[in-house]
């Protein structure tokens, strides 16, 4: 897929769980969807802000960013006066999602030295959900990633990066490197070679992190991803 193609497959892939059309993300106004799916969600792919609200907020949500730009709307301010009305009704900001895809095709990382690297399919990841502390990596609950390849050290695990499978042909990558072995390149390596493992299963990967998180942004960045999209959503407190 070129860049242009796979910004387009991840538009239309939140379209498709929003239930909306995928041309909403390119239009240059706000845009509002009443919903029941979920309290409150705001995305933005860089063009305007598209936010689905309940019918509690819903009105409330166009008369206060109707006319706010979308930038503005995700900054410290406007940030606390959402959280604000989040609380009136038991809920909260999740937090900052920055969302990247493998944009640059084109980097070279070396392998680390020091470290054998294994192939996890679904079926052998079930014996590493045994192992609770790469909670980066794994989803101990719900169990769904599909891959995951394991750096070992001495036949103790180093590292782990999966990807999971909830939205078929759109896989999300996570990265775990146990304090001992950071800084070795592990995790840059690591997200560039199952975002590679995902390509050939012709799916789409991407990444997730948080604009403080330093070393996560320089790990998608070093493998190859950038930023395409930034979400934010209610949870209950």
């Amino acid at each position: 897929m070129t860049k242009q193609e796979k910004i387009k497959f991840a538009q239309s892939s939140v379209s498709a769980s929003w239930s909306c059309q995928e041309d909403l993300f390119t239009k240059r106004e706000n845009i509002f969807i009443e919903t029941e799916q979920v309290f409150f969600e705001i995305v933005t792919f860089g063009c305007n802000a598209v936010i689905r609200a309940d019918k509690k907020i819903y009105d409330w949500c166009i008369k206060k960013f109707s006319n706010t730009p979308f930038d503005e709307i995700m900054d410290g301010e406007n940030l606390h006066i959402i959280e604000c009305k989040m609380r009136e009704h038991g809920k909260r900001l999740a937090g900052e999602h920055l969302r990247f895809l493998r944009l640059d095709t084109d980097v070279s990382i070396s392998k680390p030295y020091g470290f054998t690297f294994e192939l996890y399919e679904r079926e052998q990841i079930l014996e590493l959900y045994q192992d609770n502390r790469f909670e980066n990596a794994l989803n101990y609950h719900a169990k769904g990633e599909m891959l995951a390849i394991v750096a070992k050290a001495d036949n103790d695990i180093a590292a782990i990066a999966a990807a999971d499978d909830y939205q078929r042909g759109f896989c999300e990558i996570g990265i775990d490197t146990l304090y001992p072995y950071r800084g070795k390149g592990l995790a840059a390596y690591l997200v560039k070679e199952m975002a590679l493992e995902c390509e050939k299963r012709k799916a789409v990967p991407y990444y997730t992190t948080w604009s403080a998180n330093i070393a996560s942004m320089r790990t998608a960045l070093s493998a190859g991803f950038q930023p395409v999209w930034l979400v934010y959503f209610a949870e209950d407190m």
